[in-house]
């Protein structure tokens, strides 16, 4: 059991650490489907070969999806470096429509591997957005505080005091897009930040040079809201729905 640990430890330490969070946004129904499936499989054990053989599902083109769904679960309550190994080559060139769905199985096979190192149940992150190394991708939406859209000078205040914002939170500023009724930006958190100090401390720093920001946002980890939902989260955010 000793030199299983070891090489377990060994594997462990040469995986790259954003696995810990999923880089890749995951659409919220895969990740309900995944975990609800999920719950139906125990940790299992395998030989090699019988893991070899669980695998050649994955890579059969004929194999209908829910069986390698089905696959990529089994694989992944395996816990082992092997079906770590063939989980992670599946996802090189996986089928259409299972791409999250193996990243999930990746994930909780890695999840596995550091349970049974470290005796301890372990657990991991995924959201829509996605994430980076120790950080979760937020997006927000914000106001002006009335009818009118941000002037040139409101604007430019907004550039520039999110950014400093978010340096001092470790967070990172990724996008920020200006739109006749609303700004959008999108944020890497870090899990030991409160999401809402990163924007709520945003709004007030630049209500110091104005009050033009509108005390209420949205924010999601979970997708970027499309065009025709803008309006209706508009009125929810000011409350007129």
């Amino acid at each position: 059991m000793t030199d299983k640990l070891e090489d377990i430890q060994k594997f462990l330490e040469n995986l790259p650490d954003k696995f810990d969070i999923l880089e890749d946004g995951i659409d919220f129904q895969t990740q309900k489907e995944y975990i609800k499936h999920s719950e139906t499989f125990d940790r299992g054990e395998l030989t090699e070969k019988e893991t070899f053989s669980i695998s050649n599902i994955l890579f059969d083109k004929d194999a209908p999806i829910d069986k390698k769904k089905k696959a990529l679960l089994l694989l992944a309550h395996l816990g082992t470096i092997v079906a770590f190994r063939q989980i992670e080559e599946y996802n090189k060139n996986p089928d259409n429509g299972l791409k999250q769905w193996t990243l999930l199985a990746l994930q909780e096979c890695k999840m596995f591997l550091e349970s049974t190192l470290l005796d301890e149940s372990i657990g991991f992150i995924s959201s829509g957005l996605g994430g980076l190394d120790n950080r979760l991708r937020y997006y927000f939406l914000v106001l002006p505080s009335t009818d009118r859209p941000f002037t040139k000078t409101e604007k430019n205040i907004i550039k520039d005091e999110f950014p400093i914002v978010c340096k001092g939170l470790n967070s990172i500023l990724e996008t920020i897009d200006f739109f006749d009724t609303f700004v959008g930006l999108t944020v890497l958190v870090p899990l030991d930040v409160a999401v809402g100090t990163v924007i709520e401390t945003g709004i007030k720093k630049c209500n110091e040079l104005g009050d033009f920001v509108f005390e209420h946002y949205y924010a999601t980890n979970q997708n970027k809201p499309e065009q025709s939902e803008i309006i209706d989260i508009i009125n929810i955010v000011k409350g007129e729905n």
